[in-house]
């Protein structure tokens, strides 16, 4: 049977992926494994620079846990309310109506009001009734009836203003709202940007350096950055470099859904804290809501139905199909023990280019797969996902018997 190490070492070898970082700690950090596989870059067949620890890679989706946890310290300051109308705040949203069809002869797309309001609740489990453009076909239709190309913009506002999927609170779509919270988190702390916010209140108490929504403003973190790698089409199943520099600086906000630049040690540590409860990021009472289930049952329902399609339950998450979910105010949860890995109410996400995380409570492990891998959900990256967390709960039963 093969180890770990020689199983990494072998799909960098035959380019299944081009590299990956793999980091776990405990809660107390007496249990930690840091390694790191394969090459920075595929651009070149002559370049063999390899991947370092402390390669620089987008992190994407994993950046919508600092914004919950930022969002949880502003509710600890009276800043925000969980259950109040968003609009006081995002004005933006204000009137948004619901997606309904369109017109069979003027092809002009069809709305209708809401019967509720979007709450912060409902924008941090994506239940609001947003969606993204890029992934929805009727939104990308929407889209070109406005003359726009489905996931322009340089703002927020302008690339996340579309009509809703359904009445807020009654289903489920992945979606931008996290960057509507981020929003949310400049707006009632004096119009500060979010990347100002962080570097106070989440990266400043960790020690985070290695951070960024401005990659263009690092040129130091730029020289240590992961180049992204697609896997091929035709079927051979390698990856190969892909040409891709839109994604350093596609914007001018602080995306607070998908715009952060990190190292995995440097993300690692947000895992940490929260998994040690150390009070350095939020009271106790703020952590156990990250762990907490918070969909409707409607909603819960259809998170429960879009995961029976295979490509999309890999795209969310990547646990086996049929296994109990539901979301917290952080992210995915499960909800049942999975034997020899993950226990029931682990909280778990990741980012497009085929990063995970999770943090295991009640067993005392965190965890981070790293890469930069496209596209998301890539079934060869969810299956060395899970062979590393599985091993690295395997690692830790052995020095720690009780799980």
């Amino acid at each position: 049977m093969s180890s770990l190490e020689d199983t990494f070492e072998k799909a960098c070898r035959q380019r299944q992926i081009p590299g990956a970082v793999l980091s776990a700690v405990d809660r107390n950090g007496k249990f930690r494994y840091e390694k790191v596989f394969g090459s920075r870059s595929l651009k070149s067949p002559e370049s063999n620079e390899p991947l370092e620890m402390d390669a620089m890679m987008w992190f994407a989706s994993c950046t919508k846990l600092m914004t919950c946890i930022s969002v949880l310290q502003c509710l600890e300051r009276g800043l925000l309310s969980l259950d109040a109308d968003v609009t006081d705040i995002l004005p933006e949203l204000k009137g948004i109506e619901i997606l309904s069809g369109f017109d069979t002869e003027t092809g002009k797309p069809i709305t209708k009001k809401t019967t509720r309001s979007i709450t912060l609740r409902h924008l941090l489990t994506h239940s609001s009734g947003l969606g993204y453009d890029i992934f929805d076909p009727g939104l990308q239709e929407w889209r070109v009836s406005q003359g726009q190309k489905p996931g322009e913009g340089k703002t927020i506002a302008a690339k996340y203003s579309c009509p809703l999927l359904y009445d807020p609170g009654t289903s489920w779509a992945y979606s931008p709202a996290i960057d509507w919270a981020g929003k949310m988190v400049e707006r009632v702390n004096d119009n500060i940007s979010l990347q100002d916010y962080m570097k106070t209140h989440v990266w400043g108490p960790l020690g985070i350096k290695d951070m960024t929504f401005r990659l263009r403003e690092r040129p130091d973190l730029v020289k240590r950055l992961a180049d992204l790698s697609v896997r091929d089409p035709s079927g051979s199943g390698e990856v190969r470099y892909i040409d891709d520099p839109g994604f350093r600086d596609a914007v001018d906000d602080d995306l607070g859904g998908g715009g952060a630049f990190a190292s995995a040690p440097e993300y690692l540590k947000v895992l940490q804290s929260i998994l040690a409860n150390d009070g350095k990021l939020l009271k106790s009472e703020s952590v156990d809501k990250l762990f907490e289930p918070n969909l409707t049952e409607e909603s819960k329902q259809a998170l429960m139905k879009l995961l029976e399609n295979e490509e999309l339950n890999n795209m969310l998450g990547g646990t086996p199909l049929g296994t109990a979910k539901d979301w917290s105010l952080g992210g995915l949860l499960i909800q049942e023990d999975l034997p020899g890995w993950k226990k029931h109410n682990t909280l778990t996400w990741g980012g497009l280019p085929n990063l995970t995380w999770f943090i295991d409570r009640e067993v005392g492990l965190c965890g981070l797969y790293a890469s930069q891998v496209i596209p998301p959900g890539d079934p060869k990256s969810i299956e060395l996902s899970g062979i590393f967390e599985r091993a690295i709960y395997e690692k830790y039963k052995g020095v720690t018997p009780r799980i």
